[in-house]
This record gives C-alpha cells, sequence and structure tokens, in this order.
C-alpha cells in the first residue's frame, strides 16, 4: 500500500505554471506569425489554458509579447556580460562572447525570429527590448575600446564593431533552416554547430585584430 500523499498544487505554483506555458506558446507562435498574424486563441489554446489567460498575467497580447521578448534577452545580456568579464585579452573576451550567443541562441533559437518581427514590419521594438540590447551593444563597445588599449583589437567604430560581432550569430541562426538546404550545415548537430562557432570567432578574431602597419 502507497501511503505516499500528493501535496496540492497552490494558487502560485498554478499560476506560474499557466505563465510559463502561456511563454512556450507565445515564443513559437509569435516567432512563426509576427505580433499580429498571433491571435491569443492561438497562444491559449497552443498553452492549453483559458482565454483569458493572458489579461490575467499579462494584461494583453502586447504584454505577453514583451515579456516574452525580455524573458529571451534578459539572460543573453547575463551571458554576455559574464563573457565579456572574464580573464584575458579583450579580443579573446570578445571571442567569448560570439561564444556566448550561440550558446544562447541554441537554447532559444526562436529568438532571432521573435526578435525581428517588429523590425520587419517597421515598428520599433518594445521599451525594454531597446534597454537591453542598449546593454549588450554597450559591453562590447565597451570592450572594444579596452582592446583597443591593450592593443588585441584595432581602432574603429565601437558600436558598429559590436553590431558586427552580434550580428554573426544572429545571423546564422535566422537562416538556419536555409543553411540545412543550402549549405547542408544543420546548427542543430553538435558537432557542426561547434564548427560553426570555431569559424566565426576565427573570422571575427581576423576582422579584429590590428592590422600589421597599426601594429606598435
Amino acid at each position: 500500500m502507497n501511503d505516499t500523499v500528493t501535496a496540492p498544487v497552490t494558487t502560485a505554483e498554478h499560476g506560474a505554471a499557466t505563465r510559463a506555458a502561456l511563454m512556450e506558446a507565445a515564443r513559437d507562435i509569435f516567432s512563426r506569425n509576427g505580433f499580429d498574424g498571433a491571435s491569443v486563441r492561438m497562444i491559449t489554446s497552443a498553452a492549453e489554458v483559458n482565454l483569458g489567460a493572458v489579461t490575467y498575467h499579462f494584461g494583453s497580447k502586447r504584454g505577453l509579447y514583451e515579456a516574452a521578448l525580455e524573458a529571451g534577452l534578459r539572460p543573453l545580456l547575463h551571458r554576455v556580460r559574464s563573457a565579456a568579464g572574464r580573464p584575458g585579452s579583450a579580443i579573446d573576451r570578445m571571442i567569448a562572447v560570439v561564444e556566448a550567443y550561440f550558446d544562447h541562441l541554441a537554447e532559444h533559437g526562436a529568438l532571432p525570429h521573435l526578435l525581428l518581427q517588429e523590425v520587419a514590419a517597421g515598428r520599433e521594438p518594445p521599451p525594454v527590448v531597446l534597454e537591453i540590447i542598449g546593454e549588450v551593444k554597450s559591453t562590447i563597445a565597451d570592450l572594444h575600446q579596452q582592446g583597443v588599449r591593450d592593443g588585441t583589437v584595432r581602432e574603429g567604430h565601437a558600436v558598429l564593431m559590436a553590431l558586427s560581432v552580434a550580428s554573426q550569430p544572429l545571423y546564422l541562426t535566422l537562416i538556419a533552416p536555409l543553411l540545412r538546404t543550402v549549405a547542408a550545415i544543420d546548427l542543430s548537430d553538435a558537432t557542426e554547430r561547434q564548427a560553426v562557432v570555431d569559424h566565426v570567432s576565427e573570422f571575427v578574431r581576423r576582422g579584429l585584430e590590428p592590422r600589421p602597419e597599426e601594429a606598435t
């Protein structure tokens, strides 16, 4: 006889589970259909919750969309800051940032689609997204300036350098289906993904290292 008693699910636990289910469904549906193409009914149906759950937990469809974006981007910012704060030269830490991007996007493959939906539609991203992207940009740009000072990174436009570093992992993750079809490169395969990471890391390193005529 099994005397184990299962504790009842609390209201807080049920609410947390509902929010998590909505966020997971929202990431997938928004990334595939865009904000306008995704309906509350589609999201709640996929999450297997009642129709009023979006309004109750997030206020609106827009609130859910912004929460899904923040949930994907905030951990990326933490990873980028962690990579930038490691010991070593600035160029090595810049490569660590590239690897951090790839690691994060391997876990959140829908993020580039989710992030670029509003941009493609000609809209400005939500304020929280602009805030986080700004922090990421500043972290990489500051790392570039450190590299200029320690001689491991060539001079240049710090913000454009930062965007160039971030764009490689984002773009390649965004076109992952095309890579499989056209180039027979499957980012879901660990070996092939590592080859891509190594290639981009070397590409960034060679692009950032001082030119021979700039060496002191």
